[in-house]
């Protein structure tokens, strides 16, 4: 049984959390997150893009569990929706919970907003309906998600962090409305690219002369 769970895991793991992407996404908002530079001690780079990695693992345990429903329909497919029983993945998002927990406190930041994060993403899966957290407006709620983790790794948290954030936040947005096939297809979604990519060079033009002037 046991045995058969980590496989399980492994093939959900290939599916949904291939490494040689989201490893990139970790390095990415851990490079966001030192927006003061990168430290002398890389004991606490690595333990920030672990913290990177299970924060990404964490959340796309519960986006796939709140949607189980909706994929067992659409996706019938994927590892989760073949699942008969899903209860060792709520294990495993607990587990990856924790193991977040004690990454942070190991950095020494607080972990009262991971709590918060946590409550919040828990209030948002299982009250908030599935069709509006799939929608436009729905998604661009759930992508806060990269910036928040981009906070919680961080450091400290200089003015400087939030331009930061807003940059992996209109990143990932414009991603989702080009990748997402469904979401793309929408009238308002060209409107929305659109309004993200100068909003995203805005703040990369403010930033770059910012560099600038203080060189």
């Amino acid at each position: 049984m046991f045995e058969s769970w980590i496989e399980t895991f492994r093939l959900y793991r290939c599916e949904r959390f291939p490494l040689r992407i989201f490893a990139l996404v970790a390095v990415v908002l851990t490079l966001a997150a030192f927006v003061e530079g990168i430290p002398h001690d890389w004991f606490e780079v690595l333990l920030s893009w672990m913290a990177s990695v299970l924060l990404l693992l964490q959340f796309r345990i519960w986006d796939d569990l709140g949607d189980r429903n909706h994929d067992a329909a659409h996706h019938p497919d994927r590892v989760l929706s073949r699942c008969h029983r899903v209860s060792a993945f709520y294990v495993l998002l607990a587990f990856t919970g924790l193991s977040n927990w004690i990454v942070l406190l190991l950095l020494g930041h607080s972990t009262i907003p991971f709590l918060l994060v946590c409550a919040a993403a828990s209030f948002w899966y299982t009250h908030v309906d599935g069709a509006l957290r799939r929608g436009i407006a729905g998604r661009h709620v759930l992508l806060l998600k990269y910036p928040v983790f981009v906070w919680l790794i961080a450091p400290s948290h200089p003015p400087e962090l939030i331009s930061s954030m807003a940059i992996v936040y209109l990143s990932g947005a414009i991603y989702e409305l080009l990748h997402d096939r469904e979401i793309r297809s929408r009238p308002q979604a060209r409107l929305l690219v659109a309004i993200e990519v100068c909003a995203l060079g805005g703040i990369a033009a403010v930033v770059l002369r910012i560099l600038g002037e203080s060189l």
